[in-house]
This record gives structure tokens, C-alpha cells and sequence, in this order.
């Protein structure tokens, strides 16, 4: 298994474990790949509880925060037909059939404006579970694991009450998630008369996302880079 990582380090386009035994580091015959593979054995854990400190120096802090971001990705498997648990990688309605495994990836944010990440979790959504219910998970352990301030970045699939739930339990991550411009949001409702018939109101007034009834509780404006920033409560 060490050689294997030390293959890792010269080799470029990587298609399976076994590819990596042609490279001059691995010292031993291609079959003990999977010798190494079936019965080495990792402490996951331990493996997860360093990465966070292991990431480039330079890595993205904003004002103080950790920036971390969750995505899931698809591995399409499409000739593999009795491949374990593949399922249905459509994300739309419109989009043609696809078949695979997805990804979900945790990852902190190296350099601004550029794709590069540092992954501190990967883990397969298996079809008896959603993107969000997996991404939950991931979040809980590492606030555990990682005790500085952070925030984690998501788009709208991640928009739903499981996973945005969770910040307020944490005292050290934040949450940061894009809404679908059409969410209608709903205030504290009015507490129920004393002696008023009926049951008490679970919602207040609506807020719809692209129509704010009134002005703004708080306002502030920041550059970021090159761009101007303005964020409104």
C-alpha cells in the first residue's frame, strides 16, 4: 500500500490501482495490488482527522473563516450492468437517462478565482440515501474535527431543512447556501389572542425572496477580490 502511494506521486492519468504498478516506485508484481487492497487496513478516522490540517497554508480564509465546500459528483458506469448499487444519476427531469455511482465531496477552498480544492472527505451516496442526508453527516464530523471558525459554501440542491438545520446547533461552522430565487420564506407568526378560537398559526407573514415587503433590518457592502459585494438581512 505505501508503494502505492508512492506510485501516486509520479504517476499523471490514473485509471485503475493496478496502472499504478508500472510505475518505477512500485517495487513489487501487479498482483499484489490486490493483496494490498483486499486485506491492508486504514483507520479512517484518524486518515480524516489530520487532512484538515494538512491543507496548503495559503488556503481560503475570509475574514477569519475557513471556506469549505460540499458538491456532489457523478461517476457514470454505463456498460456495468451488475455493477453493486448503481443507480439514476438524473438531476432534472429533462435529462437523458445516465447510470453510475455519485460522490459526495467536502472539500476547503485553496486559491480564489481557480478550481483547486483540498479534499477532506469523499464519500459514495449510496441509492438508499439523498446528496443532502450524506452532506449532513460530513458537516457534523467535521465540525467535530475541525475546531476553527469555517464556513461551508453549497448551491440550492442543498437548500433543504436536513442539511440547513444543522447550523444551529454548531458554535464553530456556518452555513452559506444559495436559494432558488423563488422561495417564499416565512416570518414568526403573531402569537394567538388569549381566548381566540382555533388552533395557533404555524407561519407568520410571507417573505418572498424576489419581492422583499420592507426595508432591509441590516445592510453592508465589501469588496471581495475585484468584485463589490452588498449583503442584505
Amino acid at each position: 500500500m505505501f508503494d502505492l502511494i508512492d506510485a501516486l506521486t509520479v504517476a499523471g492519468q490514473v485509471n485503475s490501482p493496478v496502472t499504478l504498478s508500472e510505475q518505477k516506485p512500485f517495487r513489487r508484481k501487479f498482483s499484489s495490488v490486490y493483496d494490498g487492497l483486499e486485506n491492508g487496513e486504514m483507520d479512517i478516522g484518524k486518515i480524516l482527522s489530520l487532512l484538515p490540517e494538512c491543507v496548503p497554508e495559503d488556503s481560503e480564509t475570509i475574514a477569519g473563516y475557513r471556506v469549505y465546500a460540499v458538491d456532489a459528483t457523478p461517476n457514470e458506469h454505463e456498460e456495468a450492468e451488475t455493477l453493486p448499487d448503481r443507480g439514476v444519476l438524473k438531476s432534472n427531469q429533462k435529462d437523458p437517462m445516465r447510470y453510475g455511482h455519485k460522490y459526495s465531496w467536502l472539500v476547503r477552498l485553496v486559491q480564489f478565482g481557480t478550481s483547486w480544492v483540498a479534499p477532506v472527505d469523499v464519500e459514495r451516496i449510496d441509492t438508499e440515501t439523498t446528496d443532502t442526508q450524506l452532506a449532513a453527516v460530513q458537516v457534523q464530523e467535521l465540525d467535530l474535527r475541525d475546531r476553527h471558525r469555517k464556513v461551508i459554501v453549497a448551491d440550492s440542491r442543498y437548500e433543504e431543512h436536513r442539511f440547513l438545520g444543522l447550523f444551529e446547533r454548531f458554535q464553530h461552522t456556518f452555513g452559506l447556501i444559495r436559494l432558488h430565487g423563488n422561495r417564499v420564506l416565512y416570518e414568526v407568526p403573531k402569537q394567538k389572542p388569549k381566548g381566540s378560537c382555533g388552533a395557533p398559526r404555524k407561519h407568520g407573514k410571507s417573505f418572498k425572496l424576489h419581492g422583499a415587503h420592507r426595508a432591509a433590518d441590516r445592510c453592508e457592502t465589501f469588496s471581495l477580490g475585484d468584485q463589490t459585494v452588498r449583503v442584505q438581512a
